[in-house]
């Protein structure tokens, strides 16, 4: 998805497989905001092509929202003779002649910020989008826990406690296999209290498959948890939701990546959907 200040980038694909754009040839102002959600690698393509329209038409002030950044989770080298992605998208990201970059709930916050530089950067992070939504407006605080499912979502799921005085949360902790990313072991929470008819509330940015959520869900209902919620930023969902709502009672998240596979219903909640400003 690529919007123009809210509205869809015309574009249409040659018969030798290049993409090219067109946009309006007036705007209402000399500023562009561009939104930014790629679902593939070929929407990088879409986004230089629409900057670079954007400069011919003599709009020199463009603001990027990137609701979901490609290559996040690839922040580092794993393995020798493979790419580091995030670091490749960030260069492609630090050419562009834009204004400021908007990110949503980074992956790597910090991983990210060292490789940007000097590029002006504008981070909405967890504990933001939980202010902005009301999210936790719709708990019983009095018995409710936040869960972060692994080490890296740790700080994700501080952030919020800290922003609401809310009480420690929950820390689970994964270990996964480097060569095929299979989860290997899940532990408990390393406080090791009584979650027994306790509500709960799993965060993290990114659910993919869901095999991370399901596992702590299995772990923190045979402590003896009540229900199940769990909130994610970028919501993929490649295997759908029937296993996941299997274990939660709700799930919410500010945005999919497939607008025409999720929608908002009694037991999903799209925050974007809601909301006309960013």
């Amino acid at each position: 998805m690529l919007l123009l200040n809210t509205q869809p980038i015309n574009h249409f694909l040659f018969s030798g497989g290049e993409f090219q754009v067109k946009i309006p040839h007036k705007l209402d102002s000399e500023r562009a905001i561009l939104t930014w959600k790629p679902v593939d690698a070929s929407e990088i393509t879409l986004l230089v092509l629409a900057i670079n329209a954007l400069k011919h038409s003599g709009i020199n002030d463009i603001d990027l929202d990137i609701l979901y950044l490609p290559y996040a989770r690839q922040d580092r080298v794993c393995h020798q003779g493979e790419a580091h992605s995030l670091e490749v998208m960030i260069n492609i990201l630090e050419a562009f002649p834009v204004s400021v970059l908007r990110f949503w709930d980074l992956h790597n916050l910090d991983a990210t910020i060292d490789l940007l530089g000097d590029v002006t950067a504008v981070h909405t992070s967890a504990g933001d989008i939980f202010d902005r939504y009301k999210i936790l407006d719709d708990f019983d605080l009095d018995n409710l826990i936040l869960c972060a499912p692994d080490d890296g979502a740790y700080g994700r799921v501080q952030d919020i406690v800290d922003k609401f005085d809310f009480r420690r949360p929950i820390a689970m902790h994964k270990v996964r296999c480097p060569e095929t990313g299979r989860i290997l072991e899940m532990k408990s929470d390393k406080y090791n209290r009584d979650i027994e008819g306790w509500n709960i509330l799993i965060v993290d940015d990114i659910c993919d498959g869901g095999a991370t959520f399901i596992e702590t869900a299995e772990i923190l209902k045979a402590q003896g948890a009540a229900n199940l919620y769990l909130y994610v930023t970028h919501g993929i969902f490649s295997k759908g939701l029937g296993q996941l709502l299997e274990h939660f009672k709700h799930i919410y998240c500010h945005h999919v990546l497939h607008d025409d596979t999720f929608q908002s219903t009694d037991k999903l909640s799209i925050l974007q959907e809601h909301s006309s400003a960013r």
